[in-house]
């Protein structure tokens, strides 16, 4: 048995594991929970394989192409095929809907960074979306501080809006989860899943919304980060001997966010309305979060997008993290994200209707 026949069966059985894998809980299997994050990798060196023994006309090609063939499911959920795809604009008859991780609105060790602000708003007016769900979100009503709560109502024409308020610092600093609305809000109520410093990834936001004569219900969250600081970064890119503390804090973290998933599955299943979740998930498509939320609803990214999808600015390339997801009644007519530099998760923005 030749060198490259076992290379080439090690990586095409890594990719296999990598698709698999993922569909046990890593809250009891750990493995699983890294195994999704190396798949977009691990897919292009087999293709690689592939096309390399095709050309050499060496029959190791099969081994590469049976690996692809038993890993199309996570393909599908991992790459948009519609280089055609229609932005998420306003259209008669639909509506906008724009989820953003926004990292504390550019505050960074308690002061604000006026680029990032201006940058938020600058996008937010732009993008003008009829409902804006924000996670980590922060507003000061304090004295030489930003009230982002109220700014982002007057400015950007909100009438309604539902904060969950997480976490509170010294009186008026305000940490957590946020829907703004230019339709009423019926309903709204935050769900205890867990336990954040930061404020997000404590609750889950729950909102009944009447659009004309249909109400819908959005749930929005940010799940369980990994909580990474600037050492364990660097310790990411090999640059300390922290990795072994950094997987074992990614073990940990892996269980309370399968659990957060099996609740939102579970919330969105019960729900009497047509329903959407969006937020940060913290997790790729290849993983056992998106698996467990996913199933039965349309990932708007893969209805109208192209490409890798990224969303986290920074790490990998190939980090998809945060999410629109329809139930069935919702048709997505278009999909946009907002790339901006200086933005740790970029904003994405689905037109929907029912």
């Amino acid at each position: 048995m030749s060198k490259a026949f076992i290379a080439t069966g090690i990586v095409a059985l890594s990719l296999i594991l990598s698709s698999w894998l993922p569909y046990l809980n890593p809250g009891k299997w750990w493995l699983s929970g890294f195994a999704g994050l190396f798949f977009p990798i691990v897919f292009l060196i087999n293709l690689v394989y592939l096309v390399y023994w095709l050309i050499r006309k060496k029959p190791y090609w099969g081994l590469s192409l049976a690996g692809i063939l038993l890993s199309c499911r996570a393909l599908l959920v991992t790459f948009g095929h519609h280089p055609a795809g229609h932005a998420a604009t306003p259209q008669r008859g639909s509506f906008t809907l724009m989820t953003f991780n926004s990292s504390s609105m550019g505050l960074k060790k308690y002061v604000e960074d006026s680029a990032i602000k201006q940058s938020i708003y600058t996008t937010l007016a732009s993008a003008t979306p009829d409902i804006l769900c924000m996670q980590e979100f922060y507003t000061n009503s304090g004295p030489d501080h930003t009230d982002h709560l109220n700014a982002i109502k007057e400015k950007l024409h909100y009438p309604y809006h539902y904060f969950t308020c997480d976490k509170t610092r010294w009186n008026t600093w305000q940490y957590g989860i946020v829907l703004f609305s230019k339709y009423p809000i019926v309903s709204a109520c935050h769900i205890p899943c867990g336990h954040s410093d930061v404020g997000s990834g404590s609750s889950i936001l729950q909102a009944d919304i009447k659009i004309n004569e249909h109400t819908i219900r959005i749930f929005t969250a940010q799940l369980q980060s990994y909580m990474f600081r600037h050492k364990d970064y660097a310790a990411l890119q090999g640059e300390t001997s922290q990795a072994k503390g950094l997987a074992a804090r990614m073990k940990n973290t892996f269980g309370k966010r399968s659990a957060q998933a099996e609740q939102l599955a579970a919330l969105i299943k019960e729900s009497p309305y047509p329903g959407i979740v969006c937020g940060d998930f913290n997790d790729v498509p290849v993983s056992y979060t998106y698996n467990t939320i996913s199933p039965n609803l349309q990932d708007a990214f893969l209805e109208q997008g192209w490409g890798i999808g990224r969303t986290l600015s920074f790490l990998a390339p190939t980090l998809r993290i945060d999410y629109i997801l329809t139930q069935s009644p919702f048709h997505v007519n278009g999909f946009s994200s907002f790339p901006h530099k200086g933005f740790e998760h970029f904003p994405i923005m689905a037109s929907l209707s029912l």
